[in-house]
């Protein structure tokens, strides 16, 4: 027996049933072809998926695991400013994949046609920004050259869900196979930086055509550790793994994606008493009062990786006045003012 699923209803057809009925007369015979014929339109037409409603079907552990190597291996180059969040995982790191009727990855694509597979990020420092993510995957296979996003999202959805996307960025598919094969992690850079504000969710978009398959290691569940792995199903709602209606209790894990994140080195804030700035976080124009001083004032605004944005100088007679900051992408900067005797640095968040 054979059950197709949409979205209205499910169309059951008992082909044994048919069969043993259509040797009778010659019009049982017809009807049989009329009824298979109907059935083969449906398949090609219908998605044939699993409902997500009453939890996941099972699942097995893989035998195969991954060793990160001793050295930065995985294109993964740490310098003075960044840094890889949770790298390398600990835990014995595995893949899960389902067991029949079920097919696909836990943590990837599979039968129940999950949309993406996300991480969640609750401890963070103000001001730091997230330039790009290191994923590595286990199963890349590339039938159709799609790109594959990368993205992060905050956590504005209902009860801390993911919600609107903030960054992403964008790699083929082939490029993704290609990493696999070398056994190297997939590296994206965001075109803007992401400063974070809160907790938030890192995660991959998952290939939709036929043929075309992403999964990802995780950890492997042990009792008493909290997984942080999340997705989206299909109906576009967001579930953690561990949820009953999901993957279950016995599914606590965690996956590796590993957000790179910048800190600022080097710039230390320095308070002048006399010196406000504000609004503070602004939108685009702040109001800057300061000293009278002898001689001109420079002012810097300056990003969180030390990159100078903004620059511009102003007479000593200047003490108030107003700047327009609304072309500079959203972020924590410094902003830095001196005259050469005195100086005053300090956060500037623009939103």
């Amino acid at each position: 027996m054979l059950t197709v699923k949409n979205s209205i209803k499910p169309v059951t057809i008992n082909f044994r049933s048919v069969v043993n009925n259509s040797f009778s007369t010659g019009k049982n015979l017809i009807i049989m072809k009329k009824i298979l014929f109907v059935s083969l339109v449906l398949l090609l037409f219908i998605p044939v998926s699993f409902s997500q409603t009453s939890g996941k079907c099972a699942f097995t552990a893989s035998d195969n695991t991954r060793h990160y190597p001793d050295t930065q291996g995985d294109n993964i180059n740490r310098t003075v400013d960044c840094d890889t969040l949770r790298y390398p995982l600990s835990g014995e790191i595995i893949y899960y994949y389902m067991l029949p009727p079920g097919v696909g990855y836990i943590t990837g694509n599979n039968s129940y046609m999950d949309k993406a597979k996300a991480e969640y990020f609750s401890d963070f420092e103000a001001g730091t920004s997230i330039s790009g993510l290191f994923v590595d995957f286990v199963i890349a296979k590339n039938a159709n050259n799609p790109e594959i996003t990368f993205a992060i999202w905050n956590n504005a959805g209902a009860n801390g869900k993911p919600g609107q996307m903030v960054v992403s960025a964008t790699k083929p598919l082939w490029a993704i196979a290609a990493d696999v094969t070398n056994e190297h992690a997939t590296k994206v850079n965001f075109d803007q930086p992401y400063t974070v504000t809160g907790p938030f969710y890192a995660g991959v978009i998952l290939p939709s055509s036929t043929g075309d398959t992403l999964a990802i290691w995780c950890r492997k569940h042990v009792t008493g550790y909290n997984g942080t792995a999340w997705e989206q199903w299909s109906t576009n709602a967001w579930y953690p793994f561990n949820d009953p209606d999901s993957w279950g209790e016995n599914m606590q894990t965690t996956m590796t994606i590993h957000p790179i994140v910048c800190q600022p080195v080097g710039l230390e804030e320095v308070a002048d008493p006399e010196v406000t700035i504000h609004p503070n976080p602004a939108t685009g124009v702040v109001n800057i009062s300061l000293w009278k001083s002898t001689s001109g004032i420079s002012l810097k605004i300056i990003n969180m990786t030390g990159q100078r944005v903004y620059t511009r100088s102003y007479p000593a007679s200047f003490t108030n006045f107003n700047i327009d900051l609304s072309f500079i992408p959203k972020g924590v900067y410094m902003l830095q003012l001196t005259d050469g005797k005195r100086k005053h640095s300090q956060k500037l968040i623009l939103r």
